[in-house]
């Protein structure tokens, strides 16, 4: 840390401008602080880049490439491939299934990653950078649907868990087979030379049922998408078999057609430059966040449940930091035991587990383009 030149400072000095914040230059156009409140105590760790430079990008990763690939912030940055580019900082993601479950590590919101459409939006707010490189935050909401031959319709969620009455899409990016234990897997290959894999928003892909396992738990294999119809679902549809044609649509509203980079999180903190006003009573966590201004982007780590080093924060009081730091637009990612910053080759923050870094579903990662 010390190769860092961490830098001390007290709430007087966060209280006032952002300007008065002493960054450090890590890197071309990235700079890092370290804030210490007395108060509390708080440890408050802050990256801070301009998003518009050309050799600068954000992209979202993934554990091990699938879905199930849980792993640390630190292994997840070193599997990236040469190609996406000299990783400079970056931090965990999005909130995941933790409980030990068949679908463990499923993201629970939005992700795509390098364009690769790879989990859905839940209810919570989500972050992406639009086509034309500007960050966004918002709901994000799905109209994926399945057209079948006869012209009816069935919503699909994607690379998760499906229920007993709907229907889910997966792909390679799963892993190697549904992990379903009832309903229907349709095996399904490309139907002429469309759009296929890899899955990307705002597409029409043609299919074809290929195969048909009844029970579930199908195998993927490398150019495959499943279709998983839950008992209840299967049962209400019309009859199908093999050679079956139909239609995949990966709509959604914003319309995220064009996006290379997109990870879920929640709740918004802050926009138009205004906190968002929540309950002055939210629990003090460690808690990881993002938020930009019309220049600048900031990765935002606090770390707590430690008496001696970080209480941590509540929702309110990392709204009104992430105001002060000069942010416009702010959204909370995942907390607690996963609340990760790595830079410079080394996480900087303290992990509230015992300073071990928890596994996560994936995460953000500011890189220099080669």
């Amino acid at each position: 840390m010390a190769g860092l030149g961490l830098l001390l400072w007290t709430a007087a000095a966060l209280c006032g401008a952002a300007e008065a914040i002493g960054y450090k230059e890590v890197s071309p156009g990235v700079a890092y602080a370290h804030i210490s409140r007395i108060e509390g105590p708080q440890s408050i760790h802050v990256v801070k880049f301009d998003y518009h430079r050309p050799d600068l990008r954000l992209l979202s990763t993934l554990g091990r490439r699938t879905v199930f690939g849980l792993t640390s912030l630190r292994k997840e940055i070193a599997a990236l491939p040469a190609a996406a580019g000299r990783p400079i900082a970056g931090i965990n993601g999005d909130f995941f299934i933790i409980k030990r479950d068949p679908y463990q590590g499923d993201p629970i919101g939005l992700q795509i990653l390098e364009g690769e459409l790879v989990s859905s939006p839940g209810s919570a707010a989500c972050f992406w950078m639009d086509p034309e490189g500007s960050p966004r935050t918002g709901i994000v909401r799905s109209q994926c649907k399945v057209l079948w031959p006869n012209g009816t319709e069935t919503p699909f969620r994607i690379n998760e868990q499906r229920k007993a009455n709907s229907a889910t899409l997966l792909t390679p990016r799963l892993g190697s087979s549904t992990r379903t234990t009832n309903g229907v897997d349709l095996i399904l290959e490309p139907q002429g030379p469309g759009p296929w894999l890899p899955l990307q928003a705002g597409r029409t892909c043609l299919a074809r049922v290929r195969e048909i396992y009844p029970h579930g738990n199908a195998p993927i294999g490398s150019n495959d998408m499943i279709l998983s119809m839950g008992p209840g679902l299967a049962a209400q549809l019309l009859p199908v078999e093999v050679g079956t044609r139909l239609k995949l649509v990966t709509e959604f509203t914003p319309d995220l057609a064009g996006v290379r980079t997109a990870i879920g999180g929640g709740p918004l903190l802050a926009t138009q430059g205004e906190s968002l006003k929540r309950r002055s009573k939210d629990p003090r966590n460690p808690r990881t966040a993002i938020g930009w201004n019309d220049k600048e982007f900031f990765f935002v780590v606090v770390d707590g449940r430690s008496k001696e080093l970080s209480i941590g924060v509540g929702f309110a009081e990392l709204a009104d930091l992430m105001v002060e730091l000069g942010c416009k637009e702010a959204l909370n990612l995942d907390g607690g035991g996963s609340t990760t910053l790595w830079l410079g080759g080394k996480v900087v923050n303290h992990p509230s587990e015992k300073g071990v870094e928890r596994n996560v579903a994936n995460a953000l990662v500011l890189v220099r383009k080669m």
